[in-house]
């Protein structure tokens, strides 16, 4: 017998392995070994082996959402991705490690060991120490307090942050600190941002919702691509894979400036899209900019040790151009801490009993400023009305 499978519509590209449980599951019904009522309601993912056992695949989660959205009544998967997909709020979970079971437990209606349909069932977002702690301090460097300061005001605000500054002088360090000043996230946020490391197939097995808000680093000699979100398998770059938390670009002036200028609409706007011939796919990211360089080529711009030319210098920042500089809200100029300075620095009381420099005072802000703009956009994101 002859069996032809047809994936409407015709005109959408169809890849990857997760066909393949769906397709089976079909060819079963076709050939009368399985009820097609069964299937009524039931969405399905997974690749088959030759064996018949169902292995995992990346996405899980966020067919999941979909199908929540879709008012599915179950959803097939892996045994592997059954604690992944059942982060989904009101989805019935039904999973396998085989072919054979799978159609054991649809024809007898029993469910796998996963399943979760009500919002109490869901799990708890447990919060590092890092983001649960209230009163986490930001780092004091001795002799950057405006740096410091500019750091708070990015976390307040969302706004991108320019540090520029010697080799040495903390840039890396502050930078780092930043998601720590940040709110937590909400459940909402946390399933946003569980779905797109699911798509890119970075959080496959472990079936739980990112904790912390994520951080991302990309090498300056990444690809546009790479930063961007595509490839030959769409999926979402370095950009979208820090949506809630931040990009931070270290050198910045020895990224490709072809690339750093396609991140000015994604920045303004917090979507990218990614189009191909007959379909395009938008990416959310909404993420904090926070970008480093040298002053000069050798580092040591203004200071004796420095052996740049000034058209040297000219062509160094020439690298980035204006309306990717204008989107970089704050541009701090961090000096190198002197002998007399850090003296100073030890000798005078902490700035880090500063509130203006923890995350509770951060917080507090951040409420006040939900409260105010409306649908609870940051600082940076007002337009002129807004403002």
């Amino acid at each position: 017998m002859r069996v032809v499978v047809n994936l409407a519509p015709a005109d959408l590209r169809k890849e990857g392995p997760a066909f393949d449980l769906p397709i089976a599951l079909a060819l079963l019904v076709a050939s009368g070994q399985l009820y097609a009522p069964v299937l009524n309601g039931l969405w399905c993912a997974g690749e088959l082996g030759l064996d018949g056992s169902i292995r995992p695949c990346s996405g899980i989660l966020a067919i999941a959402c979909q199908a929540a959205e879709q008012d599915a009544r179950a959803l097939a998967v892996s045994a592997d991705d059954a604690a992944e997909a059942s982060l989904v709020t009101g989805l019935l979970i039904r999973s396998a490690s085989t072919l054979r079971e799978l159609v054991e437990r649809l024809r007898s209606g029993r469910n796998g060991a996963h399943q979760r349909s009500s919002q109490s069932a869901q799990p708890v977002i447990q919060k590092s120490a890092s983001t649960s702690e209230s009163t986490h301090q930001l780092l004091h460097l001795p002799g950057q307090d405006l740096a410091r300061q500019g750091l708070a005001i990015a976390a307040d605000g969302g706004h991108h942050l320019l540090l520029v500054g010697p080799p040495g002088c903390g840039k890396t360090v502050l930078a780092h600190q930043l998601p720590s000043l940040l709110p937590p996230l909400d459940r909402e946020e946390a399933l946003e941002i569980t779905r797109l490391h699911s798509i890119a197939g970075l959080i496959r097995g472990k079936g739980q919702l990112i904790q912390q808000r994520p951080f991302r680093s990309p090498h300056h000699s990444a690809t546009a691509a790479a930063l961007l979100g595509g490839g030959a398998h769409l999926r979402p770059g370095e950009l979208s894979l820090a949506h809630g938390g931040v990009l931070f670009l270290d050198e910045l002036t020895e990224f490709p400036r072809s690339v750093l200028d396609q991140l000015r609409q994604p920045l303004e706007e917090g979507v990218i899209w990614l189009s191909r011939a007959r379909f395009s796919c938008r990416f959310p990211s909404r993420v904090t900019l926070v970008a480093a360089a040298n002053p000069c080529p050798c580092g040591w711009s203004g200071d004796r040790r420095c052996i740049c030319s000034e058209l040297k210098r000219r062509r160094y920042w020439g690298r980035l151009s204006g309306p990717l500089l204008d989107r970089m809200d704050l541009q701090l100029k961090l000096e190198p801490a002197n002998h007399d300075s850090l003296r100073r620095s030890m000798a005078e009381e902490s700035p880090e009993q500063d509130p203006t420099f923890n995350a509770a005072s951060i917080r507090r802000a951040r409420v006040r400023m939900r409260e105010r703009n409306p649908d609870g956009l940051t600082n940076r994101e007002l337009n002129a009305e807004g403002l």
